[in-house]
């Protein structure tokens, strides 16, 4: 069976977002696996959060309390390399607390559809009341043979905030030098101590 990793935004001092650009789709939207560049808006800009004053470092994943995944250019190419036809790059700018602009070629990485990947008899986890998608997950056990062999990046069906990645996606990752981000094994996965 192949491996497949649980990919999260993590660095101990960088800068951390906590809101989407001005005029965004609602937050949940970016949870849903569906195309957004046609509601996203140009020229979007996201601030270093004021809760963390202190972290100023941008990486090449950048931490944020809003659900998404912040990436940079570099994440994009890779992920063109590698011929990932299910994600798109919605460009913001950079800024700095007092929303000076510090960086360009960032994105919010928007990945789209989903795959079967959640064993829902074998796996511990809590279901949300309002949405009835997986809330917490305790311990991940993943389906066999029901994920697509070619998916390099993917949301998980019934917890479409997880995304997961292949070996190859993550070697590819980590050859190209990428920053900011942690592969936590998917089987046995738990996101309390993620």
């Amino acid at each position: 069976m192949a491996n497949y990793w649980v990919l999260r935004a993590e660095s101990a001092d960088g800068a951390i977002i906590d809101a989407l650009p001005k005029d965004s789709p609602t937050n949940w939207k970016f949870s849903t696996g569906e195309p957004l560049a046609r509601s996203f808006p140009a020229g979007g800009k996201v601030s270093f959060s004021d809760h963390f004053p202190d972290r100023r470092k941008l990486y090449d994943f950048v931490r944020n309390t809003i659900g998404v995944i912040l990436a940079s250019s570099r994440v994009r190419h890779v992920l063109e390399g590698l011929k990932v036809e299910n994600a798109e790059f919605l460009p913001v700018t950079m800024c700095d607390h007092q929303w000076g602009p510090v960086a360009d070629g960032y994105g919010i990485l928007n990945v789209l559809g989903s795959q079967d990947a959640i064993d829902m008899e074998k796996s511990t986890y809590d279901i949300s009341a309002l949405s009835r998608e997986i809330s917490h997950v305790s311990n991940l056990v993943l389906t066999v043979g029901k994920i697509d062999p070619q998916a390099e990046i993917f949301r998980a069906r019934n917890m479409m905030e997880l995304i997961l990645i292949s070996d190859r996606t993550k070697q590819a990752f980590e050859q190209a030098g990428l920053t900011g981000f942690r592969a936590h094994p998917a089987e046995g996965f738990d996101d309390m101590f993620a």
